[in-house]
């Protein structure tokens, strides 16, 4: 009987193999192709670009210009012509180009805009002498901005990571609920022909009337076991086929199989490499350096916003260009600064906050990573070890249902014996292929922790 058992569980075995079969590698390569939130994520770096070309406008030229025309009697009464074009530049002391033209005519017009024929043109340049020398805020913005993308690759890998951590879960739940059907579906066969073998003797008179019912009840136990594991078979191909999306955004009917439980790897796992594989791949520690990263550009901000601002302008000067006369030289100094700087204190105590939060932040990240690796190894390790125990338990419970054969043929054992070492050796059988799917998560969980999903 004990050979029966498993002749006909490996081919069941076999017979959900040569199903059309869906591998892991080419469900995840089809989760991460077409689930939304993945095409989601994949929106980041076109934002992440775009708030990069925002922040290079702010250094655009500027043109600005204004025009003012009035007549009396066909004479010019104010006829003003302003126009500036402004560069600001992305350098050392913030620096900005300008560009000046202006004309003034007519016989009412404001003295202090009053010019020659030709107009007067200038060209210089402007520049903080104490508050935005390192930084200001365009400048801190366009630094900030090119942090964008390696936010936006970390967010993403994080959001995809998760995403096949999940969906390779699910595909694991649905390989073991498959294989507990085909175990079920080894034993209803196996509690059929001894009802019919029962039945057969029965009739001849070999043993009581009653025995058939015995093995009847039994039967109709293993059915009711071979249902429960069917739904749940059902309910784990549902769940993992929520994963499947096309192209278009449709969810996907899937049909096939997976692939069995693996055997476990007995590689040896070095603890302190995959620590570092962890701390150099996981985008979670990546996202978290970003974030230090930027929380310090706005501090520098802030304490630069601590100093006084005073804009010095030297300009050439041309009062009539139509004379060709050497330009002369226009000189200014600016100052606008609060007397008290309790804003620009309020913002530096602020920005000093938010550094101190990034930087627990990144150690909390770091630790949680540390964990995550510690518990996958240390799940891939108890695994491995209930692995063996319900494989020997297996063994041994096959021993016991051959043995009893052996008296049942001799006559020296009855009918609820049997049933209930095959019902052992079911259950050592579920046992074990749940051990193998916890070993399997267990590597699965072990990929995700060190960013090698």
């Amino acid at each position: 009987m004990i050979c029966r058992l498993l002749v006909v569980f490996f081919l069941a075995t076999c017979a959900v193999s040569a199903q059309d079969t869906i591998g892991l590698a080419d469900f995840l390569r089809r989760v991460e192709v077409s689930h939304p939130s993945l095409r989601i994520a994949s929106y980041e770096p076109d934002l992440a670009e775009a708030e990069i070309r925002n922040a290079l406008g702010r250094f655009d030229p500027r043109l600005s210009a204004t025009y003012e025309y009035k007549d009396k009697s066909g004479i010019d009464k104010v006829n003003v012509l302003d126009a500036a074009v402004e560069l600001p530049l992305d350098l050392l002391f913030g620096p900005k180009v300008k560009a000046q033209y202006s004309r003034g005519l007519g016989f009412q017009i404001d003295p202090q805009k009053s010019t020659a024929s030709g107009g007067e043109a200038s060209i210089g340049v402007s520049l903080p002498l104490f508050q935005g020398i390192f930084t200001d805020t365009r400048r801190n913005a366009l630094r900030k901005a090119m942090l964008r993308p390696d936010m936006a690759q970390a967010q993403y890998r994080m959001d995809r990571n998760n995403l096949l951590r999940t969906a390779a879960a699910r595909y694991w739940d649905w390989s073991e609920a498959v294989s507990a059907v085909a175990i079920m579906d080894s034993m209803l066969r196996l509690a059929e022909r001894r009802l019919s073998f029962i039945i057969d003797r029965a009739r001849a008179g070999e043993v009581a009337a009653i025995d058939s019912i015995d093995a009847t009840q039994e039967v109709l136990r293993r059915r009711g076991e071979r249902l429960r594991t069917i739904r749940a078979a059902e309910q784990a191909r549902i769940e993992a086929a929520v994963m499947l999306w096309t192209t278009d955004g449709l969810p996907v009917i899937m049909t096939g199989s997976p692939l069995p439980l693996p055997s476990a790897s007995d590689s040896v796992l070095n603890e302190a490499s995959l620590l570092t594989v962890a701390k150099d791949k996981r985008p979670e520690i990546r996202r978290a350096i970003l974030l230090q990263q930027t929380t310090q550009l706005d501090r520098d901000l802030a304490r630069e916003l601590l100093r006084p601002f005073v804009e010095a302008d030297a300009s050439l000067i041309s009062y009539d260009i139509a004379n060709s006369t050497s330009p002369d030289l226009k000189v200014g100094l600016k100052i606008d600064q609060p007397l008290l700087f309790r804003s620009a204190s309020a913002q530096e105590q602020v920005a000093d906050i938010t550094v101190q939060r990034a930087d627990w932040q990144r150690s909390l990240v770091e630790r949680a990573v540390t964990a995550d690796v510690q518990q996958a190894v240390v799940a891939i390790e108890r695994g491995r070890e209930r692995l063996r125990l319900a494989a020997d338990e297996v063994r041994l419970a096959s021993v016991m249902v051959a043995n009893e054969e052996r008296r049942a043929r001799a006559g020296e054992t009855d009918l609820l014996t049997i049933n209930l070492r095959e019902r052992f050796l079911a259950d050592a059988l579920l046992r074990e292929l749940a051990a193998k799917a916890d070993v399997a998560k267990a590597f699965l969980a072990l990929q995700w922790a060190t960013g090698t999903i």
